[in-house]
């Protein structure tokens, strides 16, 4: 089984979805900064940043993972 690894100063939810949305520009997505910040947060810390997502671009980032990520890295 994995351990989550924290980073050591804990980035905000709000940066952490700028950082997303501003992977999802351009043509295709950004994997490694998508996987950089959803795999070193644990379950509350990802539904803060579903929440300011959804506050800030009026959208559901688990749709717009799911039309962004592809194979190994699409979501069920």
């Amino acid at each position: 089984m994995a351990t989550l690894t924290v980073p050591p100063s804990l980035v905000s939810p709000l940066e952490d979805a700028i950082q997303l949305h501003k992977a999802f520009k351009g043509f295709g997505c950004d994997n490694a900064a998508v996987i950089g910040i959803l795999a070193h947060r644990d379950a509350t810390q990802r539904a803060y940043i579903e929440q300011e997502y959804r506050t800030m671009y009026s959208e559901d980032i688990n749709k717009r993972l799911a039309s962004e990520l592809s194979g190994k890295l699409e979501v069920w």
